[in-house]
């Protein structure tokens, strides 16, 4: 099993040291390094090319977005309250994990993203539909073409965090066909990855 590279951005406190212990406890996690948040976790993460960052502050995710780093990001927040749930999806967050459930949740989270899956926590998924279902739009790509039966279906189980051969399997459609749906997708709706195509079907009222 390949090796996932992990970096914790965070201010020293004892949640790192509990992060850290957590990631340590896994045998196919690396932790390649840590830094505090910020500026400085830019230049820590172009140095260490991690493919995961696990950062407790939003500002952080931002300023590695920015910098253009490829990494998946993990947010970690005491409450939902604490994360712009909205902005940091759209910004490139792929994980959301409550601190509470900063245990096997975060094992999780940091699997999920490293495979280019979403991992929200219940109470970050709820706020998102809660966001999305207040204002319906209809489906519709760039250029206004509407979604294929097809395109809708394997949109509303990529936002159910459906992997690409679990989705073949339900549809019984060939894995790399599925890909194909899914790279279309990306292309049709102008998005980055499956978080996006997560947030896209979210506020379409797909799921």
């Amino acid at each position: 099993m390949p090796m996932i590279r992990i970096m914790l951005a965070a201010e020293p406190s004892m949640l790192r040291e509990g992060m850290r212990a957590v990631l340590r406890a896994v045998d196919d996690f690396a932790l390649a390094g840590e830094t505090t948040g910020g500026p400085g976790a830019v230049a820590e993460a172009a140095r260490l090319a991690p493919d995961v960052v696990v950062t407790d502050t939003f500002d952080t995710a931002a300023a590695l977005r920015r910098a253009g780093e490829a990494a998946r990001i993990v947010l970690l927040a005491g409450t939902v309250d604490e994360a712009p749930v909205d902005p940091a999806a759209r910004g490139g967050v792929d994980g959301f994990v409550l601190t509470a459930e900063a245990g096997t949740s975060l094992i999780a989270a940091v699997r999920a993203v490293a495979q280019g899956h979403a991992w929200l926590s219940p109470p970050f998924a709820r706020r998102l539909l809660d966001l999305y279902r207040a204002a319906p739009m209809a489906p519709r790509a760039a250029g206004g073409r509407r979604l294929s039966e097809r395109e809708r279906s394997v949109l509303r189980l990529v936002a159910h965090g459906r992997t690409n051969a679990e989705i073949a399997h339900e549809l019984v459609l060939g894995e790399s066909t599925i890909k194909t749906h899914v790279s279309r997708l990306l292309t049709k709706l102008e998005l980055r990855d499956r978080v996006q195509l997560a947030v896209f079907a979210h506020h379409h009222g797909l799921t």
